[in-house]
């Protein structure tokens, strides 16, 4: 049985234009060799899997190498190859700073700098994960990493360049590695599928790549467990069950289920998503990407930045062109808000649901939120007595309405797509969206029957007839709020001149003296919005009037002496007069 060697052993590069990703780095290396300006120290630093100890390895192949060829290259023929190629040359030194950290590793290191070599050109130290050593030990090595002898180099590499004390990074020449592009790790893994002669399809290894986030020998790593996983056959669906990643499919069917207002579909299908093992934030995430990939599909110049295959790239060109893009901009702001709240929710389904529904009805949700804009806009022109409702242009500064330019979206019909269109019916065809439960509540109780109508441009005002039960009993909540205000003056004369209803519209108030009347008149304000408060009115006409002899005739039937309230009083109670007679009480008591 022969000893199975990953492919990131395999096919690992020996050549600088086999590093994929980092032409920035292999070409500078390669111009510094050719014009013998090589730094006495590198630091390689960058995420991990992009090359950094493998260009390292082959600057140290290529500096010892006896015959270079003219692109700056390996010959693999001399001695000095050949010994690197069998891991026997004594040119060139690894040490692993993860566990050589300490003082005594670097004093070992910096001893053997002093001997010049025995074969060869130079001496070559390549220490990885150099961030791992310790204070002491950088300090130990500075003075060396910055006067070495002629004859040695420096390849220091990390990951994390940040935990490098400055005094180091000073001495080396710094080289940034970059994350390798998913169609390049893609079209690398086909050429490996193509040597091994595994079959493989294209969307596979996209996915591959994109799980990998950059690092090659994490894509390498995923395709050799596919591969055994499938027996030499990696399938799109194979990848997506190994990797336990949800299908594209799943969202270009959402998308249409939320543009044709279809709630039961969404659920069934969420439903399947959790009984296949996925959890809702994988989901919202999944679902939240898949929007962006809509949007930045809407221009054919932003279309380079989706890093999928050209199957799937076509799939999302075609979804977003009857897609509006006042859609997918409110569509991501609730997905974040519901990730933000899935964190912290209870019931984490019913969050994700919830989100799911929002994004059915988001077509309505202009509609209610124009129409209360309207509302406040009329109600601030309003003069307190009569309503205009005037049409406005804005909507709501956390709803992106949609505009004429986007109006074609909805009506272009793509050819040759792999998916169902929806079919805009109703709502989503006006363009409507939903609101949010205060802005139905608010919407609601504008819309009552006994609020505004508008019809044929002009306003008619229906529902403001008042009661009178109801009026006497909220001029009785103003008198108690004037005797906490302790405006002894207009309650005192409201209750001797009651307001009583003219007609069903208008509150009538009729004084005796004119003092009265302006006492009113500079309270009138005051009351008519109390009233409006208090009876839930849009229009309540209070007028004062000076009548004297009315008031009169209204004062005759008023008991003001203690005798005469006691006679008003005995009228309706007999028993009072029997019980003055029996306690010998004075008249005028």
């Amino acid at each position: 049985m022969e000893n199975f060697i990953v492919s990131a052993r395999k096919y690992r590069p020996a050549r600088f234009e086999d590093v994929i990703g980092q032409p920035q780095v292999t070409q500078t290396l390669k111009n510094a060799i050719r014009n013998n300006q090589l730094a006495q120290a590198f630091l390689f630093c960058g995420p991990r899997g992009v090359g950094k100890t493998t260009c390292a390895r082959i600057l140290a192949k290529v500096i010892n190498c006896e015959n270079i060829s003219k692109d700056i290259e390996a010959c693999n023929e001399c001695e000095s190859c050949k010994s690197f190629n069998q891991n026997a040359t004594f040119n060139v030194h690894e040490l692993d700073a993860a566990s050589n950290n300490s003082v005594e590793d670097i004093r070992a290191l910096i001893e053997q700098v002093r001997y010049a070599p025995q074969t060869g050109k130079k001496k070559i130290y390549i220490i990885d994960e150099v961030h791992m050593l310790s204070n002491q030990a950088f300090n130990a090595f500075l003075k060396t990493l910055e006067e070495p002898p002629p004859y040695a180099i420096f390849i220091l590499a990390t990951t994390e360049k940040h935990k490098i004390i400055p005094t180091i990074l000073s001495r080396c020449q710094i080289f940034d590695f970059s994350r390798i592009r998913t169609e390049d790790t893609a079209d690398y893994l086909a050429n490996i599928a193509k040597k091994e002669e595994i079959k493989s399809e294209t969307d596979a290894l996209h996915i591959i790549a994109q799980k990998s986030d950059g690092a090659l020998r994490d894509a390498l790593s995923i395709f050799d467990r596919i591969s055994v996983f499938t027996g030499g056959n990696i399938t799109y669906q194979s990848v997506l069950t190994n990797l336990n990643i949800l299908d594209y499919d799943y969202f270009f069917r959402f998308t249409d289920y939320f543009l044709q207002e279809s709630v039961t579909d969404c659920l069934l299908t969420y439903s399947e998503i959790l009984a296949n093992g996925f959890e809702g934030d994988n989901f919202l995430s999944g679902l939240a990407s898949h929007i962006r990939s809509l949007l930045v599909s809407k221009d054919k110049v932003t279309l380079q930045l989706l890093e999928t295959s050209a199957n799937l790239r076509n799939r999302y060109s075609e979804q977003s062109a009857y897609t509006p893009v006042s859609f997918l901009l409110n569509g991501l702001n609730i997905i974040n808000e519901a990730e933000i709240q899935y964190r912290t929710s209870r019931n984490k389904r019913l969050c994700v649901e919830l989100a799911m529904m929002k994004l059915c009805y988001l077509f309505r949700t202009v509609k209610f939120v124009q129409s209360s804009e309207q509302v406040v806009e009329s109600k601030k022109k309003t003069d307190g007595t009569t309503l205009k409702v005037e049409p406005t242009q804005s909507a709501s500064s956390t709803i992106t309405t949609v505009t004429e330019k986007e109006e074609k979206y909805k009506t272009v019909t793509p050819t040759a797509s792999t998916t169902t269109k929806p079919t805009f019916t109703g709502a989503a065809r006006k363009g409507f969206k939903l609101p949010t439960l205060n802005d139905i509540k608010a919407t609601v109780e504008q819309e009552k029957p006994e609020e505004v109508a508008i019809k044929n441009g002009t306003e008619k005002f229906i529902g403001d007839e008042l009661d009178e039960d109801k009026l006497k009993f909220a001029f009785s909540k103003y008198l108690e709020k004037l005797q906490a205000e302790k405006n002894f003056s207009v309650s005192e004369i409201l209750k001797i001149y009651p307001p009583f209803l003219e007609n069903s519209r208008v509150v009538m108030i009729i004084v005796g003296t004119q003092s009265h009347y302006q006492l009113l008149t500079d309270e009138r304000e005051a009351m008519v919005n109390f009233l409006k408060q208090q009876l839930q009115k849009n229009k309540i006409d209070l007028t004062v009037r000076v009548d004297a002899e009315r008031a009169k005739v209204d004062n005759k039937k008023r008991p003001y002496t203690p005798t005469e309230k006691f006679e008003h009083m005995a009228k309706k109670n007999p028993l009072l007069r029997q019980l003055k007679d029996e306690l010998k009480l004075e008249a005028d008591f």
